[in-house]
């Protein structure tokens, strides 16, 4: 009970003032920059769009000549593929049809088409910086929370991939902020829709099934309310896939949407595609299917991944019962998700650079988890923004050829930034000072 009137007494005093209209202008301000700063940098590769931004506009042509059944019929002109994202991109994309067929008058602008696929991304950086800044409000004064949104506004963790490359990482990252949002609020079922949504956008966030699971049961028990969510997620999912699957019954639907995850899948069997992680410390990409003690090299990266999630799931499972401080859990919550989604990109093949974006996604609330937590995600910033500077600057365009020895080092300390992040996760550091701690006054 003195725990609880400890935290009830610290969280009052730093959310004093915190509805107050100056923090409420400053937030304005933040995310009103983090737009300004996006929209001025649009037009930056309008002449030379990266090639995923090409695949993009031709599914965009390709929705507007064939409509969504037939969609994902017919190859695109870049790769010559079928179109291999999930059904929630595709909704997506026929809004931007629609908005770019009201403002082209009939004329075909590409550049224009191309700058505006990018703008859902934006927008979803702008909706992260508002989670950001709700869920650290829980835990921290405005300032604290409003320091967190312009983190997530401003650092080169999320905006290179959404305003130069034109990928949707951005999209995805945002239902899975505001799935664990949910899980804090305790709207479990609202949180398995929003990560089904993130889901339907690309398929990697998936893996934090295990802890929203993990969370929800600690919470309410064995329960058939745990069904609820899961089964809200899949009709989710049937509502979303049907104006683009070849039948209506939610069996065929459901055929039919586990057919197009598993072709994404396959594309490549690259160990890593410009992803500096454990398959590239010291040689290079390579086929994952290659063996090695009895078993594929992508058999492998699954078994470590799995290691990893199965211990992180139990320890959380056990740690939200250890711990009765609401902020407290709601942290443990959010270093169990960053070390999964870390531990994703470092140990899985077919991983590409940008996938790291969905761990530093969540970099503006691990700040707030620990020191080691702090250094690991700074670590990861630095190693993502030069990635994404040798990808973008030079590589895409044949300027430089790949660089063996910033690989092999970038993929090490990659690595590192895992081990600490997760040796603090399960106690091997001394614990950090609890947030709770923390008041508007101490800094």
């Amino acid at each position: 009970m003195s725990l609880e009137m400890t935290e009830k007494a610290a969280l009052r005093s730093a959310g004093r003032g915190a509805g107050t209209t100056t923090t409420w202008i400053a937030l304005a301000a933040i995310l009103a920059g983090a737009l300004v700063m996006r929209l001025a940098l649009l037009p930056l590769l309008r002449n030379k769009p990266t090639h995923d931004l090409r695949i993009f506009i031709s599914w965009a042509q390709l929705l507007a000549q064939y409509g969504t059944h037939g969609l994902y019929q017919h190859v695109d002109t870049i790769d010559h593929y079928l179109v291999n994202y999930p059904p929630l991109y595709a909704l997506i994309l026929g809004g931007v049809v629609a908005v770019y067929h009201a403002l082209a008058h009939g004329t075909e602008n590409l550049v224009l088409l191309g700058m505006l696929l990018k703008i859902p991304a934006i927008i979803a950086d702008i909706a992260m910086c508002l989670f950001v800044f709700a869920i650290v409000r829980r835990w921290l004064d405005p300032r604290a929370a409003l320091g967190a949104a312009a983190f997530a506004a401003f650092a080169p963790s999320t905006w290179p991939i959404s305003v130069l490359w034109g990928q949707v990482d951005s999209i995805c990252s945002a239902f899975m902020i505001l799935s664990l949002a949910l899980v804090f609020w305790r709207r479990y079922t609202l949180a398995w829709i929003a990560l089904a949504l993130a889901v339907l956008v690309k398929p990697l966030p998936v893996v934090v099934v295990p802890l929203l699971f993990a969370a929800q049961l600690r919470d309410v028990g064995w329960s058939p309310r745990l069904l609820t969510g899961p089964v809200c997620a899949l009709l989710v999912a049937y509502v979303t896939a049907l104006p683009f699957a070849p039948a209506l019954a939610p069996l065929g639907v459901f055929r039919w949407l586990a057919g197009e995850y598993s072709a994404g899948a396959s594309l490549s069997d690259s160990t890593a595609v410009n992803a500096y992680n454990i398959w590239t410390l010291a040689w290079p990409a390579t086929s994952d299917s290659r063996v090695a003690f009895g078993l594929t090299l992508h058999a492998w990266g699954w078994l470590g991944f799995a290691a990893i999630l199965i211990a992180t799931a139990w320890k959380l499972y056990g740690g939200l019962a250890q711990d009765r401080l609401r902020v407290a859990q709601e942290q443990l919550m959010t270093r169990a998700w960053f070390i999964v989604l870390v531990a994703l990109f470092v140990l899985l093949t077919r991983m590409h650079e940008r996938y790291i974006l969905f761990a530093l996604a969540l970099a503006p609330l691990i700040w707030f988890c620990g020191k080691w937590e702090r250094r690991s995600a700074v670590t990861l910033i630095v190693t993502f923004t030069i990635c994404v500077t040798l990808v973008l600057g030079f590589y895409e365009h044949g300027w430089l050829r790949e660089l063996p020895a910033v690989t092999h080092l970038l993929s090490i300390v990659n690595l590192c930034a895992l081990a600490a992040v997760t040796a603090s996760f399960f106690g091997w550091f001394r614990p950090a000072r609890p947030v709770a701690a923390y008041s508007r006054n101490s800094g």
